[in-house]
């Protein structure tokens, strides 16, 4: 109400709804959390976290509106942010699950990248980001690897394992371990836990007995 040109005062107004949520202002006027990021936009062009934001309200295949009348898809969206900041790993890991498998997008900056390197990218920016692992491995086939941008290279079991080490309690990840191995086979994780097939399956139905 004091600096209705705050744009990162519409910002964090939009981090605290949820999806469909909307909020009124002082003023009167009901804004949701799309409009708050659309307003954050308009104010301030280079604002990469509201670019991204603005993105994960969207569902694959629509696009938005800016305030300037630009007609931006949630793909757009994620390619602006990352033109915006190049080192914001969120970013290129959401612009990876826009992709279909054998896809590749453009960024602003002439590079094409498919999806299994902007996870790759994602992991090199964030270490420790552990979905990023976890879809990487979903990229490969069974007994395929790929390199890192340290050198490391991980086979799909390998980054499964990791995903695990970062978050134990992500049951899809020890479900799809599980279909690394073959019958009466085990595997080690990283803490050093020899777990069976059944082992696996059995953690699953602990994590979620809904699986």
């Amino acid at each position: 109400d004091l600096d209705p040109n705050y744009s990162f005062a519409y910002f964090c107004l939009g981090t605290t709804l949820a999806s469909g949520e909307s909020v009124k202002l002082l003023n009167g006027q009901q804004m949701s959390q799309q409009q708050l990021y659309i307003k954050a936009i308009d104010l301030d062009p280079n604002y990469s976290f509201a670019y991204f934001c603005l993105g994960t309200t969207l569902a694959s295949g629509e696009s938005v509106k800016l305030l300037n009348g630009q007609q931006m898809s949630q793909q757009q969206l994620y390619i602006k942010a990352i033109d915006l900041d190049p080192n914001y790993s969120y970013a290129y890991y959401n612009l990876g699950t826009t992709l279909t498998s054998g896809g590749s997008v453009k960024l602003h900056n002439g590079q094409q990248m498919s999806q299994q390197q902007l996870y790759i990218k994602a992991i090199d920016l964030d270490p420790n980001y552990s979905y990023a692992y976890y879809n990487l491995g979903t990229t490969l086939t069974s007994g395929g690897s790929v390199k890192l941008h340290n050198g490391q290279q991980m086979s799909q079991q390998q980054l499964y394992i990791k995903m695990i080490d970062l978050d134990p309690n992500y049951p899809d990840a020890y479900f799809n371990l599980g279909d690394t191995l073959a019958y009466g086979g085990s595997v080690k994780l990283l803490n050093g836990q020899q777990m069976s097939l059944q082992e696996l399956y059995i953690k699953i139905i602990d994590l979620d007995p809904n699986h």
